[in-house]
């Protein structure tokens, strides 16, 4: 028999649905009650177009909801107005990250493409914030769902504090409640926002940073002090893209002589950063932040160069590019005082994916979780098998390996109630199963995962591949 096929997971959904029993196998936690939902691409293909990267499709929402009575799941595509209007003109109209616009130039549609406002599939991470819901693509603005059903309520600016782009990865500060993202301004002017989102449901804009060229930034960093953004030296060639000629991915140009640019961004004076060139890196996930003894700890899935991080995403649909999956999870640590920044590893073996438990009492997390391959030589083939705990100071692991043909996603922490130690809780992942063509979820104990899944609860259909999810607590 031979290897089952995980591509057959990039098809699109076939069923929709709301919250409904899933058939659970072991028994779900007395203490886990809550909502597990994430974000992904829904649909592959739009009107017979089969779309050029993972990166495009259209946003899906899945979620399972654990209670007294067990678990129940729903998946709602997100109905954006990129994918109104195509369906109102009944064929494919915009371009997309790795897809080109269909049929002759057109200039308005090349002009929104370029300037952020195009086509938001909002297809990469979900923000719980203030007791709402948004699913975030950074090329967007958030779009607002209900966290009751998963139903689509629309594109938001908060209040006019978003004026482009929201990045697709927020960060939540445990010790002050506030939530900070950033967004990437793509022509005049070339410019990074930063957004704070307060406990209390308001937002701001905290600044806006001039950048020396039109790029890619995907993730940053965020402490109870400072953010810190990553601007590798990627450049995106705009003629070429405006022209529909070249899709944005293949328009990015990598120029290692410039350097990867340190921006660190002191909360209490956002305007006035801290600014600084180093070797250049590329890393789409920042994994853990904290400050210690005057410098910022921040733990990356580091790649060493662009074309070696941006050929994984697009080989996943089959585009001609090798799967060098090479991310190494990395501790870099940042001295603003000496703009300096060194790096250890922190693993010596490649995967993505990096997430942290809510911190306990304002401490430095030292727990972290990512998706990894137990063996190395796949990550030219396949997607990362195994789910791993990350002493990041003492060094040891505990890793979960699921059975061939079984992929799992980001893996995402849920504490158990009143929990006062980063292991005390459990590792939800939703996971595609290649032999039945299914996506069921898994639940760890995240002090044991080696023990394997505790409960999996079953969908009787397949949800395509996904990124990010989030994790929200019964009552929040």
């Amino acid at each position: 028999m031979g290897t089952p096929d995980y591509h057959a997971a990039f098809r699109n959904v076939t069923r929709e649905h709301g919250f409904e029993a899933l058939r659970v196998e072991g028994a779900v936690p007395p203490a886990l009650r809550g909502t597990f939902v994430r974000n992904g691409p829904g649909l592959l293909e739009l009107f017979g177009r089969r779309y050029g990267h993972w990166f495009d499709g259209d946003g899906l929402l899945s979620a399972v909801r654990f209670d007294d009575d067990g678990a129940t799941g729903a998946v709602q595509m997100l109905e954006t107005p990129g994918l109104l209007e195509e369906r109102r003109r009944g064929k494919p109209y915009f371009g997309a990250f790795g897809t080109t616009p269909p049929g002759m130039w057109n200039p308005v549609r090349a002009l929104r493409a370029i300037r952020g406002t195009s086509k938001n599939p909002a297809n990469t991470s979900v923000l719980p914030w203030a007791g709402r819901l948004f699913a975030l693509c950074e090329i967007g603005r958030p779009f607002e769902v209900d966290p009751r059903d998963l139903r689509s309520i629309g594109e938001t600016d908060l209040d006019g504090v978003v004026p482009r782009a929201f990045s697709a990865h927020p960060h939540r500060v445990a010790e002050t409640g506030y939530v900070y993202n950033i967004g990437t301004r793509v022509g005049r002017p070339n410019a990074i926002d930063a957004f704070t989102l307060r406990p209390n449901g308001t937002a701001g804009r905290l600044c806006t940073l001039p950048l020396d060229t039109p790029t890619l930034i995907h993730d940053f960093a965020a402490t109870a002090r400072h953010l810190v953004v990553f601007v590798a030296p990627l450049r995106l060639k705009l003629l070429p893209t405006l022209l529909g000629r070249e899709t944005f991915v293949d328009s990015l140009t990598w120029e290692p002589e410039r350097g990867s640019e340190v921006v660190v961004i002191p909360l209490d004076a956002p305007s006035s950063p801290v600014r600084f060139r180093v070797d250049p890196f590329w890393a789409w996930h920042v994994g853990n932040a904290f400050e210690r003894d005057g410098a910022i700890v921040i733990d990356v899935v580091r790649y060493r160069d662009w074309p070696t991080s941006g050929s994984w995403p697009a080989r996943v649909l089959g585009r001609d590019a090798p799967l060098n999956a090479e991310g190494e999870l990395t501790r870099l640590v940042v001295d603003p005082a000496r703009r300096t920044v060194s790096r250890e590893p922190l693993r010596d073996r490649v995967g993505e994916f990096p997430r942290v438990a809510p911190a306990v009492d304002g401490r430095a997390h030292r727990t972290l979780y990512w998706t990894e391959y137990a063996r190395p030589e796949r990550a030219r083939d396949a997607m990362p098998d195994t789910l791993v705990r990350v002493d990041t100071e003492g060094g040891g692991t505990d890793a979960f390996t699921f059975d061939e043909g079984h992929v799992p996603s980001e893996a995402v922490f849920a504490p158990r109630p009143g929990a006062t130690d980063e292991r005390d809780g459990w590792l939800l992942t939703q996971v595609y199963d290649a032999t039945s063509h299914t996506t069921y979820y898994a639940v760890l104990d995240a002090a044991h995962i080696a023990d394997g899944p505790v409960c999996t609860a079953h969908l009787d259909h397949h949800v395509p591949i996904g990124f990010h999810g989030a994790w929200i607590p019964s009552g929040r």
